[in-house]
């Protein structure tokens, strides 16, 4: 008989995600009986079978799918207790409550999820981890009351607060018409002229490209100089990101850790070339934005504080800089090409998608990028691309002090989990929230973010949807890079598709699916190859 550890814990129905889940019920893995009481108010333990691991196993061998099965039969409106051996784990999914845990954000921390990212998928040096690990300083300016890191070991502050502050206006502005400049360059390099020209993969065409084009705004034109291979590398290494995460050891995946080889050395380097010929100090008002050696003031920013501590050495920051660029690269690509997708598959929203484009052109023959990021159709079609094919599992750690979230108190010590597929495809949360659910969930709705106006026109917008649509987390720790994303979104589908005209096999379209061998790490790529034909537009 399975052992249940609260009274109060019941069978939930709701549809929590577009991936096929089954009742653990159903399996006989959990009963309903043998109810004991927990009077100190915490959440409710999901039952178990083996005191002592209770959890361990269905965790280790499917995180996602055994939070989506739990939450699936013992419902979505109140925390829930996982037991992984000595670790407990909150499980949140209603939104009120996922925007209260974002609100207790200093109570919360990621260091268990950060240490296990340079670990792991950076692969920072044993010895050099209890540096990450010492630092309890917390990410507001002022460091944390009891906390004695050094301001220049303030690792995980001065990270967050130079992504949030160089990658948000007013230093956006230029790094998206540098991004505008750098596209236009990659694409030519294809040498597509006034014939059709076939490619075999869609995705595959289109990821180097814009990758090649984040780089080079990012951290400017030499480093690809330098190393002629980088983007190949890169693009190995970046597809190989769950199992860095998984922990596979090397000689399991030796590609992928050989190509992770090869990026680390390439920006090392990049950054003895670059330290011997330029100046990473140059951040002031009246300094370029941009320059071919050193790239953006964002780049620039994180050379300065990880120059100024003396744990990190040349390979360490060749492995923050690694880290850096797949925060900047990872979801891109995937959603950009569902973007596309969506449009091609639908001629009569493709259609609508590019007068909005059309309105935004300017005499110069661009886009008015601020005007194309308001432009409502492409916006909602952008959010639904998200909600539909970004899959995480937020996590937080409750280290400074109890937090109460659904009339539950969450102690110390304790992990919050949330995993996104709850929350964007839970129809009865989106139906209270006044969220559209006028197609299915599971399914492309590219007008679902609309919503009417005294003017008669609909507008995008968000505002109902707290905590319930968040591809891009919450609290202290949301992304950093979402609003150069989305520009370069946008930019990307309005330039392709003015200068070029592009067709898709239709056999191969009835075929892709999301790749769910990436769930819960960000973008779900394509499961398989798109074969597409391009050729410039005769006229623009």
């Amino acid at each position: 008989m399975a052992i249940l550890e609260h009274q109060e814990l019941g069978t939930g129905n709701a549809s929590v995600s577009q991936f096929e889940t089954h009742s653990a019920g159903k399996g006989g893995s959990y009963s309903s009986h043998g109810v004991e009481t927990n009077k100190k108010a915490v959440a409710p333990v999901v039952p178990y079978w083996f005191p002592g691991i209770f959890h361990l196993i269905p965790f280790l061998w499917d995180n996602v799918r055994f939070l989506l099965v739990t939450i699936q039969q013992y419902g979505w409106e109140k925390p829930l207790t996982v037991k992984a051996a000595s670790m407990r784990l909150a499980v949140v999914v209603n939104p009120p409550d996922v925007v209260a845990v974002f609100k207790n954000s200093r109570f919360l921390s990621t260091r268990f999820v950060i240490e296990r990212v340079q670990a792991y998928l950076l692969g920072i040096p044993d010895a050099v981890m209890p540096f990450y690990e010492a630092d309890d300083s917390g990410m507001a300016a002022e460091p944390r009351k009891g906390s004695n890191v050094a301001p220049e070991d303030r690792i995980l502050f001065h990270q967050a607060s130079t992504h949030h502050k160089y990658l948000a206006s007013p230093y956006l502005d230029p790094l998206v018409e540098v991004f505008k400049e750098k596209l236009h360059s990659a694409v030519e390099a294809h040498g597509i002229g006034e014939q059709w020209v076939e490619y075999p993969d869609l995705f595959a065409w289109l990821q180097p490209t814009i990758i090649e084009a984040n780089i080079e705004t990012m951290m400017g034109s030499k480093l690809r100089e330098l190393n002629p291979n980088f983007i190949e590398d890169f693009c190995v290494a970046k597809m190989s990101v769950p199992i860095f995460l998984k922990g596979w050891p090397r000689w399991l995946a030796p590609n992928a850790f050989k190509a992770r080889d090869r990026v680390r050395a390439a920006l090392e380097k990049w950054h003895l070339y670059a330290n011997a010929n330029g100046d990473y100090t140059t951040t002031h008002e009246n300094d370029p934005d941009w320059e071919p050696i050193w790239g953006s003031k964002c780049e620039k920013f994180r050379q300065q504080y990880m120059n100024n501590t003396q744990a990190l050495g040349p390979y360490e920051r060749a492995c923050e800089d690694w880290g850096f660029l797949i925060g900047l690269n990872y979801n891109t690509p995937p959603t950009m090409f569902w973007y596309l997708y969506e449009a091609l598959r639908d001629p009569a929203l493709h259609a609508r998608m590019m007068d909005e484009v059309a309105a935004c052109r300017n005499h110069g023959g661009w886009h008015s990028i601020p005007d194309l990021a308001s432009q409502p159709l492409l916006e909602s079609a952008y959010a639904e691309v998200l909600r539909l094919r970004i899959s995480i599992v937020m996590g937080r750690t409750v280290e400074h002090g109890d937090i109460k979230v659904g009339g539950y108190r969450v102690p110390r010590g304790d992990v919050v989990l949330m995993p996104t597929d709850s929350m964007h495809f839970n129809k009865e949360a989106w139906t209270r929230a006044g969220g559209s659910t006028e197609k299915p969930l599971n399914e492309f709705d590219a007008e679902r973010f609309l919503v009417p106006s005294e003017t008669g026109k609909p507008l995008f917008s968000t505002d109902r949807l707290a905590g319930l649509w968040i591809p891009y987390g919450g609290g202290d720790r949301m992304c950093p890079g979402r609003h150069l994303v989305k520009l370069e979104m946008l930019i990307i589908y309005a330039y392709l598709f003015t200068a070029y005209e592009i067709e898709v096999n239709e056999t191969d379209m009835g075929k892709i699916k999301p790749n769910t061998g990436y769930v819960s790490f960000g973008a779900l790529p394509p499961n398989r190859a798109l074969r597409f034909r391009i050729r410039r537009k005769q006229t623009v």
